[in-house]
C-alpha cells in the first residue's frame, strides 16, 4: 500500500481541535443498556458491517499503533483543527481504519472536556475501541467478531498512552 496523506476532519466547529490526550483521561461510554433505544433489530448489525469488512483478524495492529502514535507525537507539539497527516501502511485495511479514525465527516474519536479536566467520548464512537480496547459487552464483541483477548497485539495499553482525539 505505502504512504498516503490525510487531512484530519473537523466537522464539529472551530472550537474543536485535534490534540493528544492520555487514554487514562478518556471516559468511555457507559450506556446501561444501549439497545433500549428506538432501534430496530437490524440497526446494530448494520452499524458494524463496515468494521467487519476490514477483517480485524488480518489487520496489522502494530502498524496501526505506530502510525497513531506518530500522529499523537505531532499533535502533542502542535494541536490543529484540520492537520494534514502522513501515514505509511501495508494494506488498504490499515489505510481504511486510519481514514475512519480521523474521519470523513464522522471522526470516530470526538470527545468533550468535562469540568474535572477529563474527556467524555460520545456513545457511538465505536472505532476508538479497536485502539483503546475499552470494555464491550458480549453482544458488541460478537457483532464485531472481536476475540475475547481484544484487539491489541501486545496487551493492554498504559493509561499514559497518548492518542489523537478531536476535542472540544
Amino acid at each position: 500500500m505505502g504512504t498516503f496523506s490525510l487531512t484530519a476532519n473537523n466537522d464539529i466547529g472551530s472550537n474543536a481541535v485535534w490534540q493528544t490526550i492520555p487514554l487514562g483521561s478518556l471516559e468511555f461510554p457507559q450506556a446501561p443498556e444501549p439497545y433500549d433505544g428506538n432501534f430496530d433489530d437490524d440497526f446494530w448489525p448494520s452499524r458494524h458491517e463496515e468494521y467487519n469488512r476490514l477483517q480485524w483478524d488480518a489487520m496489522d495492529w502494530h502498524v496501526i499503533r505506530d502510525q497513531i502514535g506518530e500522529a499523537a507525537n505531532r499533535l502533542e507539539r502542535r494541536p490543529e483543527a484540520n492537520p494534514e497527516l502522513e501515514f505509511d501502511v501495508p494494506s488498504v485495511r490499515e489505510r481504511t481504519f486510519l481514514e475512519m479514525w480521523f474521519g470523513y465527516g464522522d471522526p470516530s474519536v470526538e470527545a468533550i472536556r468535562t469540568d474535572d479536566g477529563r474527556y467524555r467520548v460520545g456513545y457511538g464512537q465505536h472505532r476508538i475501541c479497536a485502539y483503546a480496547d475499552y470494555p464491550m459487552d458480549d453482544r458488541d464483541r460478537a457483532l464485531m467478531r472481536v476475540p475475547p483477548t481484544g484487539f491489541l497485539p501486545t496487551g493492554p495499553l498504559s493509561p499514559d498512552t497518548r492518542i489523537p482525539v478531536l476535542a472540544h
